[in-house]
């Protein structure tokens, strides 16, 4: 049996404030000592990975070069074994028990610190059965610096820890003091089902915090292959968004699987992407339903968005996508699948890129 304590790094004296040095950059990092490292980084404009910051999703992890962290943690189901005999740890679980070498590669993204507000929710729509639009008012003006992709946290009073949300518009498109997320209700999540309950108080106060992620556009000419299913939508329609602020250069397909023709949602706004895109460039947009009655009236894509994407996509027009970037967004098994497609296809793993939509049930 994978006995942790055997790795005396983990279990370092308390956590104290301490200076965390970043290899190969060569920059240091100041970590409270109530600070995880991911957080410190952050804080302090550093680019470094992340796509959640609750150790879920494996991409905040760097390796202890020297010295000592200490877990907030038992990250070892996201790890694997062999990463832990190499001292590979999790920034955002782990705290500093002295100052530390950390080698992890970092971005290029000069980042604005993450800003905490309090906001009450404006306005609510159902777009389906169980994903609703939710704009957030800010009681001051905030700065919407995020770029399109990324996502912030939303708490509430009594809740364990905050839930994290992906911006559904480009960031230049939403009113002062307005943010705006697509939110599926989770079954036994505290959160949602306080937001989805009727009877909520309408004046309780939510706490907004970010931007956070590293889910956005980068810049390159070759075409994108967008993947995006259920409340997934919402990063990838905020980029989109921004390449048509932007004029973007560049050819897209973007594939959006749902189950059934009632669960497709925001169809005109994307509609209007296409419309407004670089007119030299091309813009497709496919819908694909799994599971959609065989006696409907759909005339559109059916199965399942990879599958539909290989064979009616990709065969069919002899497309070589090799050196094309992928963005994927939504459950995790159907981002597992499109990621291990896109490899398959020839993409590089480093040019796809993607933000795994986990829920909190029970939490």
């Amino acid at each position: 049996m994978f006995n942790m304590y055997k790795y005396l790094w983990f279990y370092g004296t308390k956590p104290v404030d301490s200076t965390a040095t970043i290899l190969p950059s060569n920059k240091e990092v100041f970590v409270k000592q109530n600070q995880s490292v991911l957080s410190a980084a952050l804080e302090q404009g550093l680019d470094w990975p992340h796509d959640c910051k609750f150790g879920t999703c494996g991409s905040c992890k760097c390796k202890l070069i020297k010295g000592k962290v200490k877990p907030t943690s038992d990250y070892s189901y996201t790890l694997s074994k062999e990463e832990l005999d190499n001292d590979i740890f999790l920034a955002c679980q782990s705290r500093l028990t002295m100052d530390s070498i950390i080698e992890v590669e970092l971005g290029d993204l000069i980042r604005v610190p993450p800003k905490t507000c309090n906001a009450e929710i404006k306005s609510t729509e159902m777009l389906t059965s169980d994903i609703m639009k939710v704009v957030i008012e800010t009681e001051k003006e905030v700065e919407h610096s995020a770029l399109a992709g990324m996502w912030a946290e939303l708490s509430i009073e009594g809740l364990d820890r905050p839930r994290s949300y992906s911006f559904a518009n480009a960031p230049k498109n939403e009113n002062p003091k307005e943010f705006t997320f697509f939110i599926r209700e989770v079954p036994g999540g505290k959160f949602t089902e306080w937001l989805f309950n009727k009877d909520r108080d309408k004046k309780q106060c939510v706490t907004l915090n970010g931007p956070f992620g590293s889910f956005y556009l980068r810049e390159k000419a070759t075409p994108i292959v967008c993947i995006a299913g259920g409340s997934g939508l919402a990063p990838i329609k905020s980029i989109l968004e921004g390449g048509v602020l932007d004029q973007a250069k560049r050819d897209v397909i973007f594939l959006f699987g749902a189950r059934t023709q009632d669960d497709l949602y925001c169809v005109k706004e994307l509609e209007s992407i296409k419309e407004n895109w670089n007119k030299d460039y091309k813009f497709d947009f496919i819908p694909v339903l799994n599971m959609e009655p065989e006696d409907s009236d759909w005339k559109g894509g059916r199965g399942f968005v990879t599958d539909y994407f290989e064979e009616q996509v990709v065969k069919k027009n002899n497309l070589n996508i090799s050196d094309w970037q992928g963005y994927l967004c939504g459950p995790p098994p159907m981002v597992d699948a499109a990621t291990e497609l896109l490899e398959k296809l020839g993409i590089n793993k480093d040019e796809i890129f993607y933000d795994k939509f986990t829920d909190a049930s029970n939490l």
